[in-house]
């Protein structure tokens, strides 16, 4: 079953409940997202509901709630994983948390570009998770877009050597911590709603981010200083749990798959979003550096090492995704 089309963007958290009214039995489903209003995440959450109702014929009707108002994403992934929470839309990051093998899909320079990122996730990789999340008892309903990752900070940092020694905030991930350390940077590992104070008080020297979290979140204020290393493609995931979708009857589940949001839609608007906050950064005296050349050859270099590393600390399972992905690349350059 393939909802990649109906959900993906969607970047939710939902709790299950059920009402009726004189005229149609109503399903009433509540999406939360961490994602602060006014941004490409809700934008695409709220055009996934609209389908959605209009599908249903008013029978499923889902509200939106923004800004991590139903618990940050780490807790909530658990509470859907274990069905206590029914739905939600997660970070790479914290997805790994359930099945770590994701975290090899923003493994630094594991894509040769977005268009190929875009095509191995679309045409090969929707399978491969599929089972992997169905063994925890969790429904993989698709990809969400976060974006390209890079390195901010408070001081000038012109290259990779320069970030050896520094204390740098890394996601509670191993592909982050790994990324970091293989530069020789010590990782302080923290949530993003602590990264603006660490780096105003000095608990880190530097961050790595996001680019549209890093401009959304106001961080440039304080770290006005950027590294366009883009050496992660961020995306994210849509998870039901099996029990919550069992409760929808026949008809409701083909009715929200006919439900289609074009799962384009929202890289365009986060890509397009990413562009015009960094324009708005520089305008505002940001500095981003891009590495080039022969730096841009030492951050990849940095990079294999961090990604080979996490494929052997993932296992047999990480190996044989990491090979999944490599035939899906070469598939989607030929």
């Amino acid at each position: 079953m393939n909802w990649k089309a109906v959900l993906c963007g969607a970047a939710v958290a939902v709790a299950l409940g059920s009402g009726t009214s004189a005229a149609v039995a109503e399903t009433k489903l509540k999406y939360a997202t961490s994602a602060p209003v006014k941004t490409p995440w809700v934008a695409h959450a709220n055009q996934v509901a609209a389908a959605v109702q209009e599908a249903t014929g008013g029978s499923v009707k889902i509200d939106v709630f923004p800004g991590s108002q139903l618990g940050n994403e780490q807790d909530v992934i658990r509470q859907v994983a274990r069905g206590r929470v029914q739905m939600g839309a997660f970070s790479n990051t914290a997805a790994s948390l359930i099945v770590p093998e994701i975290s090899l899909l923003a493994a630094p320079y594991i894509w040769d570009n977005v268009a190929q990122a875009d095509c191995a996730l679309d045409n090969h990789m929707d399978a491969v998770f599929q089972d992997r999340f169905k063994e925890m008892d969790l429904v993989f309903l698709g990809w969400t877009e976060v974006g390209q990752m890079g390195y901010a900070s408070a001081k000038p940092i012109e290259s990779l050597t320069e970030l050896s020694g520094k204390k740098v905030r890394v996601a509670p991930s191993k592909t982050s911590s790994l990324t970091a350390e293989s530069v020789g940077a010590n990782s302080v590992m923290l949530p993003i709603t602590e990264v603006a104070s660490a780096l105003q008080t000095g608990l880190v020297d530097s961050a790595d981010l996001p680019g549209l979290a890093f401009t959304s979140l106001g961080i440039g204020k304080i770290a006005p200083h950027w590294i366009a290393t883009n050496h992660s493609h961020q995306v994210g995931v849509v998870l039901m749990s099996r029990k919550v979708w069992s409760k929808l009857t026949p008809e409701e589940q083909t009715q929200m798959q006919a439900a289609r949001v074009d799962p384009t839609i929202l890289r365009k608007q986060v890509r397009g979003a990413e562009k015009m906050m960094f324009g708005k950064f520089e305008e505002a005296g940001g500095r981003i550096v891009h590495p080039e050349g022969e730096e841009l050859d030492r951050w990849k270099q940095a990079g294999e090492q961090a990604r080979l590393a996490l494929v052997k600390e993932l296992g047999d399972k990480g190996a044989a995704v990491y090979e999944q992905i490599q035939q899906a690349k070469r598939a989607c350059s030929s």
